[in-house]
């Protein structure tokens, strides 16, 4: 199962950040809000191993920001 986080812009110029119908972060800058998604699909993937996309949604258009899918592999310092 595929989960997508979307930023989308809020009220006066402000930015939020959903998964589908729910918003999870509202009232964000906007280089605030791509790092936080990034973050948030980053780890999401990195616990349960679904894909994850992040995309930008305008009226127009959506940018696919972000997409994790794939294997998740531990990465360990060499001793």
């Amino acid at each position: 199962m595929r989960m997508v986080l979307t930023i989308k812009e809020s009220s006066h110029g402000l930015w939020r950040i959903c998964s589908g119908e729910a918003v999870l972060y509202d009232q964000l800058r906007f280089a605030h809000a791509i790092r936080l998604a990034r973050g948030l699909a980053r780890e999401e993937h990195a616990n349960s191993g679904r894909a994850v996309s992040v995309e930008m949604v305008c009226s127009e258009f959506t940018i696919a920001l972000v997409h994790y899918a794939g294997p998740v592999t531990s990465q360990r310092a060499a001793a």
